[in-house]
């Protein structure tokens, strides 16, 4: 496993075999990449981990309380 994605890794992330495809798709997805003397975008392996997987000890998800106005009852109580 190198620094960089690999062209493999590369088109399963972005779902793109060439590679002017592949870097509009990193560009428009918010990926921050170069473009080597081959013509194929480097991403670093690390920029995609913090990427989808975002450390910060915010929560993503909230509780919520179900909706029960078409009841017609109020799930509230005095």
């Amino acid at each position: 496993m190198g620094l960089c994605l690999s062209r493999d890794e590369l088109a399963e992330i972005s779902g793109r075999k060439q590679r002017g495809k592949v870097a509009d798709w990193l560009a428009a997805n918010g990926y921050r990449f170069d473009i080597a003397a081959d013509g194929w975008p480097r991403v670093l392996r690390a920029a995609v981990d913090a990427k989808l997987m975002p450390t910060s000890g915010k929560r993503t998800m909230q509780r919520k309380e179900p909706d029960f106005s078409a009841y017609g009852t109020s799930t509230k109580t005095a």
